[in-house]
């Protein structure tokens, strides 16, 4: 079977968890189905459009990050196309459980000018920056609000200081990486060490390009003290608008909360949270995590409640907005 075949089976397999942990999501709160719907009815159609809004706002600003560093390399990219190039990724992060991003991504750039290797390089970054940005938020955070954590969810501690150590770890090597030409040798040499057999000749080509454009790239960005500057206060600007979401979604509920500067910490830990947890077309972690931090603040109900208008914002309408961009870009490119 080709790997059209391949990728067809994975995005039918992926579906069908994402369709399975719903169901298991009904399955666990069918005692509360009824109060969750009657609560979830109460919003305003101007307080579910604020949240909706909300949550596709997160893209724009991720797409103004994306914007950011790819006009650098090609001064005729505008921010319309990072706009598409930011929902081609929502779309392949929701059919392929991530694995479909690079590949959608850096075709679409290609189209407009940046060369496979160089594209790869960039969206390779862009993560890096993402990643050091909630892990710097979160440890900001955590420090400011650590009593208050301790003494209202200790059980939760364990989760919290586990994934903010994976996330340190994450985001160190990726910096020493992108700093220390030691660093890189020693990838590209535990890389060439591979078998050249098979299928393995294949990975270990494409690996060392990736590699070898991702360094490239990271040190002409990393040069750029001032670009670099920008784009991690875009970041933490997007990481903010995020983690106000919750908030948004508790006060249209008119569910008491820990006001907005609490729930900024919490968000940012679910975040942590997320990022070490195995997930399904996006799916799994963000649920776990969501209902662990917020339950013991605000009840099992209106948690799942804020929960559900949660994922819609940020998820579940992002999704169905990117498959209509990503039908729109096929079109243009066939055209």
């Amino acid at each position: 079977m080709g790997k059209r075949g391949l990728n067809r089976k994975k995005i039918i397999f992926n579906i069908f968890m994402a369709a399975g942990i719903i169901a298991l999501m009904m399955f666990m709160f069918r005692k509360d189905y009824e109060e969750i719907l009657d609560s979830i009815r109460s919003v305003s159609v101007p307080g579910l459009l604020l949240i909706m809004g909300a949550g596709i706002g997160y893209q724009f600003w991720d797409a103004a990050m994306c914007y950011m560093l790819l006009h650098k390399k090609n001064p005729a990219f505008r921010y319309r196309q990072a706009v598409d190039l930011t929902f081609l990724g929502v779309f392949g992060n929701a059919l392929t459980s991530s694995a479909g991003n690079i590949p959608l991504q850096s075709y679409y750039l290609h189209e407009h000018g940046v060369q496979i290797g160089d594209g790869v390089g960039l969206l390779a970054l862009k993560y890096v920056f993402h990643k050091t940005a909630i892990c710097l938020y979160a440890a900001v955070m955590v420090f400011t609000q650590k009593r208050w954590l301790q003494s209202t969810i200790p059980e939760a501690m364990g989760y919290i200081h586990l994934g903010m150590a994976v996330c340190v770890l994450i985001v160190v090597f990726l910096l020493a990486f992108f700093t220390w030409e030691r660093v890189y040798k020693l990838l590209l040499y535990v890389i060439r060490k591979f078998p050249d057999t098979g299928k393995w000749k294949q990975w270990k080509i494409s690996w060392s390009n990736q590699v070898e454009a991702l360094y490239k790239e990271s040190r002409t960005i990393v040069r750029d003290h001032s670009t670099c500057c920008r784009v991690m206060i875009l970041n933490l600007l997007k990481l903010f608008w995020l983690y106000l979401t919750p908030f948004l979604c508790m006060e249209v509920l008119k569910i008491s909360n820990p006001g907005w500067g609490r729930i900024q910490a919490l968000a940012s830990i679910m975040l942590v949270i997320i990022g070490v947890l195995p997930n399904v077309a996006g799916m799994g972690p963000a649920e776990f995590a969501f209902l662990k931090l917020f339950t013991p603040y605000i009840g099992r109900v209106p948690a799942t409640s804020s929960l559900v208008l949660y994922r819609a914002a940020t998820y579940f309408f992002p999704v169905v907005i990117s498959a209509g961009v990503t039908i729109k870009i096929q079109k243009e490119l066939l055209s």
